[in-house]
């Protein structure tokens, strides 16, 4: 599906999200070493992942766009932001498992494909365009850089 200009940097973040779930589901399969998919997820999470979950908290707030309709879907992303986030803070704290591992890719697979199959579309649908413009002075820049990249290839 084509996203609206203004919500694409956060797509585009998606999609790194999403490859850092495969690489992580991945390495979970090849047994690779928990510590290192640990280190992983925190150079996600401090690379990319915090900052965006900040933004999408700030800037689609119902209230900021201007759509009181969209609180029930703005609560379910935040509540999966939650839950992403005591898992890293779990494992931030020395708790190392591969059961903390698969539920960090789990949860934020399963949050993103919601961002991109729900909440998104409904945010086009319902927003005003001037609103969505202002959205998408908001969200510029938003760095993205490649998990991909990440110097210990556990996934292959």
């Amino acid at each position: 599906m084509k996203r609206e200009e203004q919500l694409q940097p956060l797509s585009h973040q998606h999609h790194n999200g999403l490859m850092a779930a495969l690489l992580l589901k991945k390495g979970v399969g090849k047994q690779a070493d928990p510590t290192v998919m640990d280190d992983f997820i925190i150079s996600v999470w401090n690379g990319e992942l915090r900052n965006h979950f900040i933004k999408e908290e700030v800037y689609l707030h119902p209230h900021v766009l201007q759509i009181p309709s969209l609180m029930e879907k703005y609560e379910q992303m935040k509540t999966e932001h939650h839950q992403i986030r005591r898992v890293v803070d779990a494992i931030r704290n020395g708790d190392s498992s591969v059961t903390l591992i698969t539920d960090f890719y789990t949860l934020l697979e399963k949050h993103i494909r919601f961002e991109e199959r729900d909440l998104f579309p409904f945010i086009e649908e319902q927003i005003q365009p001037e609103q969505l413009d202002e959205l998408g002075r908001n969200l510029q820049p938003l760095e993205s850089k490649a998990c991909s990249d990440y110097p210990v290839k556990f996934w292959e």
